[in-house]
């Protein structure tokens, strides 16, 4: 018996969403890729509980690369696709670059989104700020204004690179620490499908 859960992996196009994937499942970085994934899992241990997170990517959604899913963006727009995917997700990443302020500026509009049909209380998110190995000449949002508005939101706040592995694993895990303690121990449900292509197992003490 294992919990299993959704994480949706959101914010705009560019900001690494990706990345953080890819270092978090896969343990590297790669600056530039065009592939698709059939998937992202990691099995995890935390609090002495077995959780499989699966992670959804809404880059692959909205931009109609994933293979599975028809590229009805042109038809339907992209928000439509992002609301299959808030639909089925336990927790969030809200990303923006602290290299983009646009970014930044569009974290309280997608909060607002996701979180229109979807109770914070059971299905928390986190304000992750992306790309902070960056030069501070290359900033356009300090960590203090990136704390603030994770307060205002009522949302944990971090800033990680995926380039250098930096909080990567520690953002994760608090997100999925969350969701656990709000939901109550009967949500764990029994894996029936084998693991994804690319999984990975850690262990979190």
């Amino acid at each position: 018996m294992v919990r299993c859960l959704h994480l949706l992996i959101t914010g705009d196009r560019g900001v690494g969403k990706t990345s953080l994937a890819r270092q978090f499942v896969l343990c590297h970085f790669i600056p530039d890729f065009d592939e698709w994934l059939d998937g992202f899992r990691k099995q995890m241990i935390i609090d002495k509980e077995c959780v499989f997170i699966d992670i959804l990517d809404d880059s692959y959604c909205r931009w109609g690369q994933n293979p599975y899913i028809p590229d009805v963006a042109p038809l339907f727009g992209e928000q439509v696709l992002r609301r299959l995917y808030i639909r089925e997700a336990s927790c969030f990443f809200i990303v923006y670059s602290v290299a983009s302020r646009s970014s930044f500026e569009n974290v309280a509009t997608i909060y607002q989104e996701v979180f229109r049909t979807k109770d914070p209380k059971l299905y928390p998110a986190i304000i992750v700020g992306a790309k902070c190995d960056l030069a501070d000449s290359d900033r356009e949002v300090s960590t203090s204004e990136g704390r603030h508005l994770a307060e205002v939101l009522g949302c944990e706040f971090i800033e990680t690179s995926a380039k250098e592995d930096h909080n990567v694993t520690e953002a994760f895990t608090s997100v999925v620490r969350l969701f656990m303690s709000r939901n109550p121990p009967q949500s764990v449900v029994r894996r029936s499908s084998p693991p994804r292509r690319h999984t990975a197992r850690c262990v979190v003490i």
